[in-house]
C-alpha cells in the first residue's frame, strides 16, 4: 500500500477524538511544518497530503492520527525524492576524509583494474594501483612506489591524471570524481532522479546522459545523509564501464600520507607487499587491515 493510501485509511478509521480546540492545534502545527518544508524543497512537486487531510470526510484529527502518520512516511519524505542532486554534491565536499574502490574495464572481455583511492583534508591522497603505492598532495604526485621492485618509481599515468583532477583546489567534489572516471565526457549535465531503480526509501539514485557520447552514469547515495555510495558509467557502445564503491570514516592517522615514513618501511624486507600495500591504514572498526605475524 502506498504511503498516501495508508494515511487516508489511518484517517478514515480512526476512531479517537479531541475537541475542536486541540484538533485545530495540532492541525496548524502540521501545516507550519509543511509549509517550512515546501519552502527548503520548492524546486520539486510534494505530495499535498495536508491538503488531503482537510479534505477527510473525518473532521477530528486526533494526536494518535499524527503521530503514526509521521512515523509511515517522514514529514521530509512526501512524494518523490526529497534529495536534490546540489544537496548531494554539498555534502560529498563536506566529508573530511572517504576512500573509494575503482573498477575500471576497457570493454566487455576486458579484465577490470582496480584502483584503491583515500583522500583526507588538506588535498592529501594515497593510492594503490597494479604494484604501485603513489601518494599526492593538491592534485600533485609527491612520489610513486613499486612494491615489487622496492623502489620508488614514475607514477601510473591513469594514477596521475586521477590525482590531477580530483586534488586540484585541495577540496575534492563529486562532480570532478565523474569528469575523471568518465575520461571527461559527463561534464555539465545535471543528474536526474531515477525513481524506477529505487526499491527502498533510504535510497535515492540520479542519472547522467553525456552530451556528447552514449555514455551515461548513475549515481548511489543514501537519503538521510546525502551521501553517495556508488557510481556506476556505462558506455554503450562497447560495454566499457567503470564502478565506484564509496565509503567514510574518521580521517585516517598523518603518517599514512607520509610518503616518507613509507620510504622507510619499503626497505624493511620483512615487510611483505600486502603489508606495504596498506602500511599505517586503519580500519574504522578495529578491524586487521593484514594479518599480523605470530
Amino acid at each position: 500500500m502506498k504511503p498516501a493510501d495508508k494515511i487516508k485509511k489511518l484517517i478514515n478509521e480512526s476512531d479517537v477524538t479531541t475537541d475542536s480546540d486541540v484538533d485545530k492545534r495540532i492541525l496548524a502545527g502540521a501545516l507550519e511544518r509543511l509549509d517550512e518544508f515546501k519552502q527548503k524543497n520548492s524546486a520539486e512537486p510534494r505530495l499535498n497530503i495536508w491538503e488531503m487531510i482537510i479534505k477527510s470526510p473525518i473532521t477530528k484529527l486526533t494526536v494518535a492520527a499524527l503521530i503514526v502518520l509521521t512515523a509511515i512516511v517522514g514529514i521530509n519524505q512526501f512524494g518523490s525524492s526529497s534529495v536534490a542532486w546540489a544537496d548531494v554534491e554539498e555534502r560529498f565536499q563536506s566529508v573530511p576524509f572517504f576512500s573509494a574502490v575503482i573498477y575500471m574495464k576497457d570493454d566487455v572481455l576486458a579484465e577490470p583494474r582496480q584502483f584503491e583511492l583515500w583522500m583526507g583534508q588538506g588535498g592529501h591522497a594515497r593510492i594503490r594501483v597494479a604494484s604501485q603505492v603513489i601518494f599526492g598532495l593538491v592534485g600533485e604526485i609527491t612520489r610513486a612506489f613499486d612494491l615489487e621492485k622496492r623502489q620508488e618509481v614514475e607514477p601510473d599515468l591513469q594514477a596521475v591524471r586521477l590525482l590531477e583532477i580530483l586534488g586540484a583546489t585541495g577540496e575534492y567534489s563529486l562532480e570532478t570524481v565523474i569528469r575523471i572516471i568518465s575520461g571527461g565526457r559527463l561534464i555539465d549535465v545535471t543528474p536526474l532522479v531515477n525513481a524506477d531503480a529505487v526499491i527502498q526509501e533510504d535510497l535515492v539514485v540520479f542519472d547522467i546522459q553525456s552530451g556528447v557520447s552514449p555514455q551515461w552514469a548513475r549515481i548511489y547515495a543514501l537519503r538521510k545523509s546525502k551521501l553517495p555510495v556508488g557510481i556506476r558509467i556505462w558506455n554503450p557502445k562497447n560495454a566499457e564501464c567503470v564502478d565506484v564503491l564509496i565509503t567514510y570514516s574518521r580521517q585516517q592517522p598523518d603518517v599514512f600520507f607520509d610518503a616518507q615514513m613509507f620510504a622507510t618501511k619499503l626497505t624493511d624486507r620483512s615487510s611483505t607487499q600486502a603489508t606495504l600495500a596498506y602500511m599505517f591504514l586503519k580500519d574504522p572498526g578495529g578491524q586487521a587491515i593484514i594479518q599480523k605475524k605470530p
